[in-house]
């Protein structure tokens, strides 16, 4: 039994390795749905002229859940019962997307689950290594959907934007009954960011700390979609959202104490704070 599986990328000002990057998994799959976000038409024979390609763009940035949305719908009229959904700096080595196409296949309990997803870092991986674990959610890049129960779970949340809208999903589908499944064994490539070493003022710039930080309009989404998020989920999943809002509260706290523009940052987490109270969801209006 082989996959009925189409994929889909949104790109956004791609440079020419993110498009490389789709190479890696093209082959695999039936059909791939390309979302442009960007304000210019991506000129690429490789994505124009491939038949396996359908190209989508409008010269506007429509965030990550409507493009989502978009794709599921479009793969379920086409006919297809999974869906591959993939960031443009994500790739895959051959061996480990026909793994995880094999896992998916011989799982036992697919009806029960919502999405599959993989490991992202490779080092993680040992011995001890479980091949599979129930999560409570994934990222989107190498994620794989069940399309056949797309619309009972209610399809990606449009309020979003960006930032949790992965988060989001995956928590519905808990909500549902359903799983989230991670195959621990098998890895893909995907971009973590530029990690860099950083002294905070909040240590008197004593102590330097490795890490990654977000744009201030980035850390905008994490803080009112986390709000979002946690009042959607508290009373269904409360120790779910106990864990959630923990590790965002600490990645947005992290990224404030460490920012060149600490005073940006400041004013973009207080305006997502405003905002959500305020029930502006969406896109970010200045």
């Amino acid at each position: 039994m082989s996959l009925n599986i189409a994929a889909t990328v949104i790109l956004y000002n791609p440079k020419e390795a993110d498009l490389i990057n789709i190479e890696s998994y093209l082959s695999k799959v039936k059909r791939l749905y390309v979302y442009d976000n960007s304000s210019k038409k991506t000129e690429s024979k490789f994505i124009l002229e491939n038949e396996k390609i359908i190209y989508f763009w409008n010269g506007e940035n429509h965030g990550i859940s409507i493009r989502l949305n978009q794709a599921c719908k479009k793969a379920i009229f086409d006919g297809f019962e999974y869906l591959l959904t993939m960031d443009q700096d994500s790739s895959f080595f051959e061996k480990n997307l026909d793994s995880y196409f094999t896992a998916i296949t011989n799982f036992l309990e697919k009806d029960k689950v919502a999405i599959y997803g993989l490991e992202y870092a490779f080092n993680d991986i040992n011995d001890k290594t479980l091949d599979y674990i129930e999560v409570d959610h994934l990222i989107t890049s190498a994620s794989i959907m069940n399309l056949k129960i797309f619309n009972e779970i209610g399809g990606f949340d449009e309020n979003l934007f960006i930032d949790g809208v992965d988060i989001d999903y995956c928590f519905a589908a808990l909500s549902k009954g359903y799983k989230n499944i991670k195959f621990g064994k098998i890895s893909f490539n995907h971009s973590l960011g530029i990690s860099i070493e950083k002294r905070s003022p909040f240590s008197l710039f004593l102590f330097k700390k490795k890490l990654s930080l977000h744009s201030s309009i980035r850390i905008y989404y994490m803080q009112r979609n986390m709000l979002y998020i946690k009042n959607k989920y508290q009373s269904i999943l409360p120790a779910t959202i106990k864990k959630f809002k923990r590790n965002q509260t600490h990645q947005i706290n992290k990224n404030i104490k460490y920012s060149n523009e600490f005073f940006t940052v400041l004013n973009y987490y207080f305006k997502a704070k405003s905002d959500y109270k305020n029930k502006k969801m969406g896109k970010i209006i200045d």
